[in-house]
């Protein structure tokens, strides 16, 4: 039994409490027109600023690593923004929820799909490659309202009862979630037969699991695992980003030109995980208010210093074993 699993079973009452409290929250929020269901959303996230001295800390000193030439005035702007938009993601997340598939269309824009495009004439799949900015849930929805479904990995809820109703909205349209562990087995039989994957590899990832790689002139563990699946199966990976538009009435999809896998080996690994990480880099740059500053992205006790090569310790595994035998067998 995992410990997840043992985590769900300790608390049936308040996961069903949780879920409705999400569903009257979605109810009550549903009523309001929608400009004012936005604004409750950014509001409510800006008071998140306010009252999580935690995640406001953690954001601000993310900050101060990523951007140490700007003002505390400009660090301080920009984290609440960041809060703000969590929130509205929040609302904007239930607000599409019970929409049909061309009034989900008609809220998009699409920039660069004739990078999609290109990336998908190479016959290997397509992996899709984002992060935590701005509207990420709409980025796995955009292809498959075009007729591509999307196969995307994501880490379930602690919550049982609310991971299946986040699952519902998330694969309404013929979408199929795979959970973080063992998904490289998945991953690969999708590509193989020309699928389209998405990952999302900003985030920090245990030791275990990840290297040490340059990311805003800072270590951060990061999966190699993208440029592994690209590397054995051939599929180019797109960078593709959703920024809000009109307030979050709409949304602008950003497909950046692909980038196709190199020769084989370590070195390729680690310069094509760089290259992602760049790309993310500049994105955030370019939307700084975007991306999800409260996540500890840079955390105590991790390298001091990022190798050229990103070489792990030899203790430290790459992938879970699960993803690395499916690799390595794929």
């Amino acid at each position: 039994m995992t410990h997840r699993n043992q985590r769900r079973k300790e608390h049936p009452v308040r996961y069903r409490l949780e879920l409705g409290a999400y569903r009257g929250a979605k109810s009550l929020v549903s009523l309001l027109p929608e400009t004012m269901r936005l604004a409750f959303g950014r509001w409510g996230g800006r008071m998140g600023y306010l009252l999580d001295a935690r995640h406001r800390r953690v954001a601000l000193q993310n900050l101060e690593l990523a951007f140490p030439e700007w003002p505390l005035a400009s660090r301080k702007r920009v984290a609440r923004e960041s809060f703000g938009n969590i929130g509205t993601a929040a609302v904007e997340l239930a607000t599409t929820a019970k929409m049909d598939r061309e009034s989900y269309l008609a809220r998009l824009d699409f920039e660069g799909w004739k990078n999609f495009e290109l990336a998908e004439q190479a016959g290997k799949g397509v992996l899709l490659m984002t992060a935590h900015i701005g509207n990420w849930e709409a980025l796995a929805q955009a292809p498959v309202l075009r007729g591509k479904p999307v196969s995307f990995v994501a880490r379930p809820l602690d919550n049982p009862y609310l991971e299946r109703e986040i699952r519902r909205i998330r694969e309404r349209f013929g979408n199929r979630t795979i959970m973080k562990r063992g998904a490289a087995r998945q991953l690969i039989r999708t590509l193989r037969s020309g699928g389209v994957t998405g990952l999302l590899i900003d985030q920090r990832v245990h030791p275990n699991e990840g290297r040490a790689y340059d990311f805003f002139g800072h270590p951060a563990y990061t999966t190699p695992l993208m440029a592994r699946l690209s590397l054995r199966t051939g599929a180019p990976v797109v960078p593709v980003f959703g920024i809000p538009l009109e307030g979050w009435k709409r949304c602008r999809i950003v497909y950046r030109p692909p980038i196709f896998p190199e020769t084989n080996g370590e070195d390729a690994v680690d310069r094509l995980t760089l290259q992602y990480l760049r790309t993310i880099e500049e994105a955030i740059r370019e939307w700084p208010e975007l991306w999800l500053w409260a996540h500890r992205r840079w955390r105590r006790g991790q390298p001091t210093e990022a190798s050229p090569s990103a070489e792990p310790q030899p203790s430290q595994p790459l992938e879970s074993a699960s993803d690395q035998a499916s690799i390595k067998a794929s």
